[in-house]
């Protein structure tokens, strides 16, 4: 069953941590680089885009942590793909490791505020 209210509250999630997580990068890239406008829209809509599926994704029957970790994961990849060719090692590294973060962090909201703490 969808509930409206945990994809609305991911999604929310989503929209913050990806506005975060652009802004971050107009103070966290290093010296002399300013980062692609193209990029930072990738960022965000790649977080709104985890928020979603992570919203919708209550039936996957594992603990909130885990679930949302794997997809915070698998989302992250792709936004990792350019910094690791531009050998920004540390870059690559951080937005997935944010991106695991966060996917947390919205599935364990999401599944508290729904009242669904443990589904596993």
């Amino acid at each position: 069953m969808v509930q409206k209210k945990r994809i609305a509250i991911t999604t929310a999630v989503g929209i913050l941590t990806g506005a975060w997580c652009a802004g971050s990068l107009l103070f966290m890239a290093p010296p002399g680089i300013t980062p692609e406008p193209w990029f930072m829209l990738m960022i965000f809509s790649a977080r709104v885009l985890q928020g979603i599926v992570i919203g919708f994704s209550d039936g996957i029957s594992l603990h909130p942590i885990i679930r949302g970790a794997g997809l915070g994961a698998l989302f992250s990849l792709l936004l990792c793909i350019v910094p690791f060719f531009a050998h920004n090692y540390f870059g690559a590294a951080m937005l997935l490791l944010f991106g695991i973060i966060y996917g947390i962090l919205a599935d364990w909201i999401g599944s508290r505020v729904a009242g669904r703490e443990d589904t596993a």
